[in-house]
């Protein structure tokens, strides 16, 4: 009998703890729009990764990141339910989605796996966004929606078109120098995350609703004074000796 109502208990909370009360709900602030650069990311890949072609020289998208005030990241939904009212879109149904979405060829071109494996291109990256989704998206305003989740994110990316050339490198360029440059073509501050090489690797833009100030523009350990060097390899400001590590290494 006690066997049968622990059980009974567990089943019950199990259900409860699908969804959250509106009162319950930690209220998002802003989304963080993450663009990476590939030759920085294919120069320092994570243990175990590489860079199995030589991506095109232009930004594509990281993900589209849920915050709460402070600039404090959303934990994944698995890790704090608290983050929306809505039973989320399950990891694995939206690969079974993406996989047959006309979102495919899109998001495999502008949100791509870096890392993917060329045998198993499809399968990396299909991997990579339910990752995204799961650490991100299941918590974000469209949890139940992930095809508007992930065409919010592509829809953005076109206002960046001419972000490499707004960025205006040059050889040895300051991080100052960028954040100016991007400030007198009217873009909102962003977040600046440089490799250890302090190589540009990613740019975040911030948005709530529309495009605002992050609320911390130095996102590395590199890169993290406006007096410091940073570099575009495969782009203006990128030195010969970066060019010439960058062309090993791919």
């Amino acid at each position: 009998m006690q066997k049968r109502q622990i059980l009974v208990v567990v089943v019950v909370l199990a259900g409860v703890s699908l969804v959250v009360s509106d009162e319950d709900v930690k209220p998002l602030d802003f989304y963080k729009y993450s663009l990476q650069w590939p030759p920085s990311a294919c120069m320092q890949p994570p243990p175990g990764k590489k860079c199995e072609v030589r991506h095109e020289a232009r930004f594509t998208i990281h993900g589209y990141w849920p915050q709460y005030n402070k600039d404090t990241p959303v934990p994944p939904y698995c890790d704090d339910l608290r983050c929306t009212n809505t039973k989320p879109t399950s990891a694995n149904d939206v690969v079974k989605i993406l996989k047959d979405s006309p979102l495919k060829k899109e998001l495999m071109k502008d949100w791509p796996n870096l890392y993917a494996r060329q045998i198993k291109k499809e399968e990396d990256n299909l991997e990579f966004w339910k990752y995204e989704w799961r650490k991100h998206g299941m918590c974000s305003d469209d949890a139940n929606k992930p095809s508007e989740y992930f065409r919010n994110s592509l829809t953005l990316l076109p206002n960046f078109k001419n972000l490499k050339q707004d960025l205006g490198f040059k050889p040895r360029s300051k991080v100052g120098d960028i954040l100016k440059n991007l400030r007198d073509k009217n873009y909102k501050v962003p977040q600046i995350v440089c490799n250890s090489k302090s190589q540009l690797l990613e740019i975040r833009f911030c948005y709530r609703n529309i495009a605002i100030d992050c609320p911390n523009w130095v996102g590395s350990k590199t890169c993290n004074k406006e007096t410091a060097d940073i570099f575009l390899p495969g782009g203006v400001g990128g030195t010969d000796d970066v060019k010439a590590q960058l062309n090993i290494e791919l």
